[in-house]
């Protein structure tokens, strides 16, 4: 999706009253995105997060089964970046020529504490990777079910809790009620479960599916 340059951004300024996050960066840490490229795509590893210094970005969301949502179009002074997974889910693309400044993530975690409105961006964000790895966990596709079960996994566990607990039974009702979740037969769920147990991925603790190694799970279900 590229977004026509018109003119309408081209007097773009910081906002009036916008509070500071981080002090300048060093020149070297300035990013430039020509009109049309993108800072971030789905897959690229995270950085703590950027402040847009000049230009604007149309961030966006490509949803597993191809529909599309605007999240933000980004302007001086905004952050952009957020979440919690390893690697992006979404889409930042320049609208016009545009720099970025990376933050460190002290200096995010500074902004976080005092400013509330982006704490609560934040956690819109997680949320929202957490409805893309769900939906893409329940895309059927033609990807074999133990790494949909995996992206399941990791969309319940990855975003709900820092522990591993996905509050997913062990046993023949849990068997039975994802395989009705993911719409596959219920052998297919029980062969994947030995798989992830045998790989060292999942255990069972207390009566549920606990992940014992969340970056192999990962690596599965982006596979």
């Amino acid at each position: 999706m590229l977004i026509a340059d018109n003119g309408q951004f081209a007097g773009a300024r910081p906002a009036a009253n916008r509070e500071k996050t981080a002090a300048p960066a060093p020149e070297r840490n300035r990013r430039m995105i020509a009109h049309g490229d993108s800072l971030f795509t789905p897959g690229t590893p995270r950085a703590a997060a950027y402040v847009v210094e000049t230009g604007a970005l149309c961030h966006y969301i490509v949803w597993p089964d191809g529909s599309h949502d605007v999240i933000e179009c980004a302007f001086p002074g905004d952050i952009v970046g957020l979440g919690s997974l390893s690697e992006h889910v979404t889409t930042a693309q320049a609208m016009i020529d545009t720099t970025v400044v990376p933050l460190t993530r002290a200096e995010l975690d500074q902004a976080l504490q005092s400013n509330a409105a982006l704490a609560a961006r934040l956690s819109s964000a997680t949320d929202r990777e957490f409805d893309y790895l769900r939906r893409r966990a329940l895309q059927p596709g033609l990807r074999p079910a133990i790494n949909r079960i995996a992206a399941y996994l990791v969309a319940v566990a990855g975003t709900a809790c820092r522990s591993g607990e996905t509050h997913l039974s062990a046993g023949n009702d849990g068997t039975a009620s994802l395989a009705a979740l993911l719409d596959m037969p219920a052998a297919e769920v029980v062969s994947a479960f030995t798989t992830l147990r045998n790989r060292g991925l999942v255990t069972e603790r207390d009566g549920a599916v606990v992940i014992t190694d969340a970056a192999g799970l990962e690596a599965l279900a982006d596979a």
